[in-house]
């Protein structure tokens, strides 16, 4: 028999709610602005928020792609992460006593809470804070220490955080687990827990006026120009935000060009959006095989509606995560609803117990070992109206009858 459908009051708690300073909290807003364009009722709350000295209530619009009507605003409460944990307890429980939520979504990330992802006594503090109600918990991550490859250090972080989302888990008993990647489900199901998988949206709404001209009038002053009408000898990669310590340029180069002289063409490689504490040296390095076929473009941080511009300009999108991980990739996700082919650079790693066909599971758009040859790019379209669709059947599946 199937539930009658209900509006919710949903009040979303990640740590930290600055705008585009800090992914999961943009994710959670967007989510939230589109749940409530949906009907429902949606409320903020930001735990450990370090751009902020003191409580700050407000009521914020929604996100402009949300769907809904802009006056709607969604009342949110942003607490200082150096503020003593009791008095951020009391704070956030007047505050969801206010909003009277049928529904907590936590927003979880370990290392919101704490540099090391070591935020013990967690658990019980969030069980104050929700006060009984129904909770639900989307892990965007879970532990480290994993992989062979991990380091010792990692190894012994990752099962300090480990305990703490075990002992989380008891004392919040969900009644609905989320996470992104099939990988993070495995996980989780060794603790007890069925996590259902809730696809990842991308943190880039799509521009509604793309301009290919774009491109060409961003390129610096200075270099050789970039010619539309030359468009077609070109090859346009982008890298969307960090470039990881571990990932290997110059290997990038050396794959793409020799597929490039084979198809006849010329590359540019163009980075957008901040590149993270190893970028700039990673940066320097490639752009050392600047020649007459190959040009790199640093754009630096730029505003959604150019992000967006760009990576309708693109060709290929370049990821430098593992392939179980890309699930989780905000950043990821954008190039691919902007209908880029992405290829992922990187080695799988080694997750000893984790049964291969989970790490190997596969989103279309993503291109293994440089086979992106003849690939097209796909429409552009936006995941988030799907997303939510899901994520509220969930919570009103998971509602006791009655």
């Amino acid at each position: 028999m199937t539930r009658l459908a209900k509006n919710l009051k949903i009040l979303f708690a990640c740590t930290c709610l600055e705008p585009g300073l800090d992914g999961v909290g943009d994710y959670t807003w967007r989510l939230a602005s589109r749940v409530q364009a949906e009907g429902h009722h949606c409320s903020l709350l930001a735990l450990a928020d370090p751009h902020v000295r003191q409580a700050v209530h407000s009521h914020r619009v929604p996100a402009h792609d949300s769907g809904g009507p802009a006056g709607d605003a969604l009342p949110s409460l942003r607490l200082p992460a150096d503020q003593p944990w009791p008095e951020r307890v009391a704070e956030a429980k007047k505050f969801v006593e206010s909003a009277a939520p049928d529904w907590i979504s936590w927003q979880f990330v370990p290392y919101g809470f704490d540099p090391r992802g070591l935020a013990f006594g967690l658990g019980g503090r969030l069980r104050e804070i929700s006060g009984g109600r129904r909770n639900q918990i989307m892990f965007h991550e879970t532990w480290i220490g994993e992989a062979r490859q991990s380091t010792l250090k990692n190894k012994v972080i990752g099962k300090l955080q480990k305990f703490i989302i075990q002992d989380l888990l008891r004392k919040m008993s969900p009644l609905m687990v989320h996470t992104h990647t099939p990988l993070y489900q495995y996980l989780l199901s060794r603790l007890g827990y069925k996590a259902v998988r809730l696809p990842l949206f991308g943190n880039i709404p799509i521009t509604s006026h793309p301009r290919p001209e774009w491109l060409k009038e961003k390129w610096p002053e200075g270099r050789s120009p970039f010619n539309l009408a030359d468009r077609n000898s070109w090859w346009i990669f982008i890298m969307f935000g960090s470039l990881h310590p571990e990932w290997d340029g110059d290997e990038f180069v050396r794959r793409v060009s020799v597929m490039a002289g084979q198809a006849g063409k010329k590359c540019a490689l163009i980075s957008v959006g901040r590149q993270g504490p190893a970028g700039g040296e990673k940066w320097r390095r490639l752009e050392k095989h600047e020649g007459p076929a190959w040009k790199f473009v640093n754009l630096g941080p730029r505003s959604e509606e150019e992000i967006s511009q760009c990576l309708l300009a693109a060709d290929f999108g370049v990821s430098a995560m593992p392939p179980e991980y890309f699930f989780k990739s905000g950043t990821g996700i954008a190039m691919i609803e902007h209908g880029l082919q992405v290829i992922v650079t990187r080695p799988m790693y080694d997750h000893p117990g984790c049964p291969r066909e989970i790490l190997s599971a596969r989103m279309s758009n993503v291109v293994l070992d440089f086979d992106f040859a003849g690939r097209q790019k796909s429409k552009p379209g936006s995941l988030l109206p799907e997303v939510v669709r899901q994520f509220v059947a969930d919570l009103q599946q998971a509602m006791p009858a009655g």
